[in-house]
């Protein structure tokens, strides 16, 4: 367990939590207990978090403003058992936005994303874009980990994040402008209204552009040795492989800055006595570029930048210009449209009604061995997704103990991936012709319930079931024999129950205990895919199967008084029929998606919220996360290992303070190592492809110079820690705000 270096993060973490659950005993002394917070995730219905059955965290717009966000994930940095690749570096990471995440060990493709309730993850590789919501209209988060297939289908098998965006039921008015320095460089402006008339129409309109300069994140490494001539350098630095081999760094990829834009548009209308309509388009785009790259290298002689073949420490190794140039641009964008009702119908029955659509555009370009920084063959791949969602949900109650929450629901995502051959990688209009593509189009059906009843004052059970029928056809393309194939389409169905309890102990005791089953089906691009990308050729099965697991948890959480709240959960999940990849052949390198895995995770999860004083809170939570691979059928060698993305160890340590016109945030996030490679293979830390432990502080401190103006300082990475999760991640940096508020 490598955490000797956080010893005293994790006491002073332990130790808050243990001083406030031993302090439970003080709201039996007829202390105030405040009201508890409403959450609907965890029982697709209003619940007060103490009679949710899941250990909900709430991220609420508060929290959200005490950030230095700048997407999704860096509102997330304290969330209990959540570990999000690359950090939470607010306006720093350059990147493309679909970084890795896992929630209790379980990574993103296996954890549902919701955005007001509609999945948003690819329609083609299951990931996650985390710019594709517009921070400034997010209203609160609700992270609930466990098995909620039973309420949400597929891919919830570690739980479900669902983003609740701003309604139009008040008057907001803001404007924000940002600037930020040293690896943050680069500038922020926003503005977001919303208003709610006397007639019954409320409206949202919001606009963001995010732009960064970027900053060296990308290494060139060389590692394999020939023996043919070549040209003795200077410059090279010696490093490892992940794997702790022997290499040099040899170069760089230069930056790669990138803009972002976000816009939404919202309107609903008052039914009297009945709801609302609602509906809207948001749209995301992201642009991310290159700059020049840099060789390290010069000739030992004259001194000149050397790009081929060099000879370091008596050895040639294999170099070639193309190794150098970044494997960019890439361009995304996603437009969403949505429109729903929610109300009343009959007796005491809540009707809700949502539809959306999801249209994804994304496309990049990539070299070939033989380009060069100007021209040169290369690629184009370009993969336009779309999904589309249908629920209607009906919720009433039966005779004085059992609630009922029903309904039906339909998902359907389609992807169309082509990959164009390049005469110069630099122009996308010179397309010579196709290489490879693929297309599929998935649909699943589903039907829920569940019920809730009152066994006693104190003690509520949910009961539910959800069945999810899928149905699959798609296609793949190459450009040699054969040239196309298209399957035939399949179906399967899965039948995914939960069964809950929540027992309130005391006024300020809860517990609670689950066990649930879950699934996920495979994406278009496990069944369909086909891909060849930097020498390596990935391809789908068409007759894959789900993946499924089975969650139990007992956990309960402490409500000591109005200023003190602690929460510990114990878990187990039990995956199986993981699909992961089978190498075909090593020279050249071709993998295909296969079921081949059983796994179990099992971990502790503690969290605690202390108001010390009426200015100042202190929030602490720790993560214990034991992954283990148990089978693989084609990988015997990865049996016993840690999954992949899943930490040992997440500690997470947060002040906040308000006192007077002044407000400040201070956060600390310790992750321990996590492993790319199924067999851990990757161990090396603190090299260019590693994924290492890392401490990260950040802190932002606000002042209100009228009502109407603040002004915001932030600092992450305060420590300067140099870590890489893959890339290098940014080192100090920081940004300075202006919000003007009406």
């Amino acid at each position: 367990m490598r955490i000797q270096s956080n010893n005293g993060l994790l006491l002073l973490a332990l130790g808050c939590i243990c001083s406030l659950v031993n302090t439970a005993g003080a709201a039996e002394n007829g202390e105030v207990v405040e009201l508890d917070e409403v959450v609907v995730t965890a029982t697709r219905t209003s619940a007060t978090l103490s009679d949710a059955p899941a250990a909900v965290t709430v991220v609420n717009a508060k929290s959200i403003e005490t950030k230095n966000a700048s997407r999704l994930g860096d509102v997330l940095d304290q969330v209990p058992s959540l570990y999000m690749r690359g950090g939470a570096l607010g306006q720093s990471q350059g990147t493309i936005g679909t970084s890795g995440m896992s929630l209790r060990g379980i990574d993103q493709t296996r954890t549902l994303i919701l955005l007001d309730g509609q999945p948003i993850q690819d329609a083609g590789s299951g990931k996650v874009n985390w710019r594709v919501p517009f921070v400034e209209d997010i209203a609160r988060i609700e992270v609930v980990p466990g098995a909620f297939s039973s309420l949400y289908g597929s891919n919830a098998i570690g739980g479900v994040v669902n983003i609740i965006t701003k309604q139009p039921d008040q008057r907001e008015f803001t404007a924000k402008i940002k600037k930020g320095w040293s690896d943050a460089s680069g500038e922020d402006a926003s503005i977001y209204f919303r208003d709610k008339m006397d007639n019954g129409l409320g409206i949202v309109a919001g606009f963001g552009y995010q732009s960064r300069d970027s900053y060296i994140n990308d290494f060139v490494v060389v590692n394999r040795p020939t023996v043919a001539a070549g040209t003795v350098v200077t410059g090279a630095q010696a490093a490892t492989l992940t794997p702790g081999t022997t290499a040099y760094i040899v170069g760089d990829k230069g930056a790669a800055p990138w803009r972002q834009i976000n816009a939404t548009t919202k309107i609903s209308y008052d039914l009297p006595d009945m709801g609302k309509l609602f509906g809207g388009i948001t749209y995301s785009e992201t642009d991310l570029g290159y700059t020049m790259f840099n060789t390290y290298l010069r000739n030992a002689i004259t001194d000149a930048p050397v790009f081929n073949n060099p000879i370091i420490g008596g050895q040639k190794f294999s170099l070639r210009e193309s190794n150098f140039v970044n494997n960019s641009p890439l361009y995304e964008s996603t437009v969403r449209y949505f429109a729903g009702f929610e109300g009343t119908v009959g007796s005491g029955y809540l009707l809700k009604i949502d539809l959306a659509q999801i249209e994804r555009q994304y496309r990049f370009v990539n070299t070939n061995t033989t380009s060069t920084w100007g021209a040169g063959a290369g690629t184009q791949t370009n993969a336009p997704n779309s999904g589309t969602d249908g629920t209607v949900q009906l919720s009433f109650p039966v005779g004085g103990r059992h609630f009922i929450v029903s309904g039906v629901s339909l998902h359907d995502e389609k992807v169309d991936g082509i990959t164009y051959a390049l005469s110069n990688w630099r122009d996308p209009a010179t397309r010579t012709g196709t290489t490879d593509g693929y297309s599929g189009d998935s649909t699943t059906a589903s039907l829920f319930a569940q019920d809730e009843i009152s066994m006693a004052d104190k003690l509520k059970v949910y009961i539910g079931g959800r069945l999810d029928h899928w149905q699959t056809k798609g296609s793949y393309y190459e450009s040699t024999t054969p040239s196309a194939i298209t399957y035939a389409s399949r179906s399967d169905s899965s039948f995914n129950s939960k069964l809950s309890a929540v027992y309130q102990v005391a006024d300020a005791v809860t517990l609670r205990a689950s066990y649930g089953q879950s699934f996920r089906a495979p994406t278009n691009n496990d069944l369909y895919g086909y891909a060849n990308l930097f020498g390596i050729t990935s391809i789908g099965d068409p007759n894959l199967k789900p993946e499924h697991g089975e969650t139990w948890e007992i956990g309960g959480g402490w409500r000591v008084s109005d200023k003190l709240k602690a929460n510990a959960s114990y878990y187990q999940t039990t995956l199986k029929d993981l699909i992961t990849n089978f190498r075909l052949s090593n020279f050249p390198i071709v993998s295909k998606r296969i079921n081949a895995g059983k796994a179990k995770i099992n971990g502790v999860e503690l969290a605690a919220e202390a108001e010390l004083t009426n200015w100042l809170t202190l929030n602490a939570s720790y993560a214990y996360i034991s992954s283990e691979m148990l089978e693989n059928n084609i990988d015997a060698l990865s049996v016993g290992k840690r999954l992949i993305d899943s930490p040992k160890n997440i500690i997470n340590m947060g002040i906040t303070a308000q006192q007077g016109l002044w407000t400040g945030m201070l956060n600390a996030t310790y992750s321990s190592k996590v492993f790319s490679t199924a067999q851990n293979t990757d161990t090396a830390e603190g090299v260019p492809g590693s994924y290492d432990a890392h401490t990260m502080v950040n802190a932002k401190l606000g002042y209100a110079f009228s009502k109407m103006v603040k002004g915001t300082l932030a600092v992450n990475n305060m420590l300067d820690k140099k870590v890489y999760s893959y890339f290098l991640l940014p080192g100090r940096n920081v940004t300075a705000e202006l919000v003007f508020s009406l």
